[in-house]
């Protein structure tokens, strides 16, 4: 998994918390980490579409990092589902479906995970992270 941030996101009424974890390779002392928040659980109806989203704490901007979903059903290891950081900086792998898409919303400084059409195998927790940006000098 990429360096940066992790933070869980449930849904379907599966109520199990784990805290954030970071893992930032340098930091600067005088700066607060970035931190992922999610809300603890969404009750979703199969059919519906859900927006899950994913914001970092004032201080960052989302703009700057770019996003990876992972999804873990019950009894599973986490599956990474897709990479988000623009319209022409994206990654999805060819057996996701086109149900799982992302974007960012600026205003509320957050990556949103749409899922369209939900189904019963999408029962799980959904993960989001963010990836520090790399400057070359």
């Amino acid at each position: 998994m990429p360096e940066g941030i992790m933070s869980q996101f449930s849904h379907w009424g599966w109520d199990r918390h784990i805290p954030s974890v970071t893992a930032p390779l340098f930091r600067s002392a005088s700066r607060a980490q970035p931190v992922l928040t999610q809300p603890a659980s969404i009750l979703v109806l199969p059919g519906q579409t859900v927006k899950l989203s994913c914001a970092l704490n004032p201080g960052y901007n989302i703009r700057e990092f770019g996003v990876s979903w992972y999804q873990q059903r019950p009894g599973s290891p986490p599956r990474y589902l897709l990479y988000y950081n623009s319209e022409v900086d994206k990654d999805k792998p060819s057996g996701i479906p086109d149900r799982f898409s992302a974007s960012k919303d600026p205003a509320s400084n957050a990556c949103v995970l749409t899922i369209a059409a939900v189904q019963a195998e999408d029962h799980a927790d959904y993960y989001c992270s963010i990836t520090y940006p790399i400057y070359y000098l």
